[in-house]
């Protein structure tokens, strides 16, 4: 009876270690997983010298000039009353600009939608802006959205500023 404990008893111990192994040898590749995930990329970097500098500058110009909007504007808009135009609101879609714009006035608190301009081209400007709701008077935090569109208008990029809207009556 003593002889078959035994084996039984060499199968668990066999069983054992192979799990031990299992065990460490997925322990080990886990590890190796986790350092290869946090190691840095490395970049691809090159050099800029008198060779080829007029060119990397050119290129970045250009990468940077797509994204670029340059905004001309006045941040402070007075109205007479809730129905009159505004003898000092200005845009303008300056001629450094490569898109088309439009933009979109909201009240800053309630989000909503107070003036939407035409299409303006580059090299044009918008005066005598009336909003399309009327205000009380009163004092109004209110955002400007530009959006940039491309010859199909499509959007290209969007960005706001905060302006004050002030209505006298």
């Amino acid at each position: 009876m003593e002889n078959q404990k035994q084996p039984g008893k060499k199968g668990r111990k066999k069983i054992i270690v192979i799990a031990f192994v299992v065990l460490c040898a997925a322990l080990v590749v886990c590890i190796v997983l986790l350092l290869q995930k946090t190691k840095p990329k490395e970049l691809d970097r090159g050099f800029v010298d008198e060779s080829n500098k007029d060119t990397v500058m050119e290129d970045m110009g250009e990468k940077v000039a797509e994204g670029m909007f340059e905004c001309k504007m006045t941040t402070s808009w007075v109205f007479e009353d809730g129905k009159s135009e505004s003898p000092n609101a200005y845009v303008a879609n300056v001629e450094n600009n490569l898109h088309t714009i439009y933009f979109d006035v909201y009240d800053k608190e309630t989000e909503e939608l107070l003036y939407s301009s035409p299409m303006l081209p580059v090299g044009t400007e918008l005066t005598n802006i009336k909003l399309e709701k009327e205000l009380q008077k009163g004092e109004y935090d209110a955002v400007v959205r530009y959006t940039l569109v491309d010859e199909d208008n499509e959007e290209v990029s969007t960005v706001g500023f905060d302006i004050t809207i002030s209505v006298n009556n």
